[in-house]
């Protein structure tokens, strides 16, 4: 390859690089755009699996774009001993054992959520809520079939 070819190239992978990365922040404030719209029509929000809520929009052209939003996470463990485990220790009351497996700190049991409703439906709200960490809503898009690159 001679110099002036190395050239071209080299213009040609600064100028897809520029456009790339005003793409990536078009589509990041569609996005937030899209969050801050879905976050205002609570009512269209359709419960998903794991305690979270999706809302879906379409394009003209058929395409959806769809705005999950988790259920904050579950921690991985509580601290084996401190306040925060007593705050557990007393929302869980008598049914502790069955939600936590002991360990140097607390794990949790698999199906937590579901488990904590079943055998403590008074408070297992409360409970759960001590037991999560916040998540940041998602945004995916469908192409309409036919599309390319769909």
């Amino acid at each position: 390859m001679n110099d002036k070819k190395i050239g071209e190239l080299v213009t040609r992978a600064v100028a897809l690089d520029r456009e790339i990365r005003e793409l990536e922040t078009e589509l990041k404030e569609l996005k937030r755009a899209l969050i801050a719209e879905a976050e205002t029509r609570q009512e269209d929000h359709v419960p998903t699996d794991g305690d979270g809520t999706s809302w879906e929009a379409s394009g003209a052209d058929g395409c959806v774009a769809r705005v999950q939003f988790p259920a904050p996470a579950l921690k991985n463990s509580i601290p084996g001993a401190g306040p925060t485990t007593e705050k557990v220790r007393k929302a869980a009351g008598v049914y502790f054992n069955s939600l936590f497996d002991s360990a140097p700190a607390w794990k949790l049991k698999p199906d937590f959520r579901a488990l904590a409703r079943s055998v403590m439906p008074k408070g297992a709200a409360a409970l759960i809520r001590l037991c999560e960490t916040k998540s940041q809503p998602r945004v995916q898009f469908e192409t309409k079939k036919g599309d390319v690159g769909a």
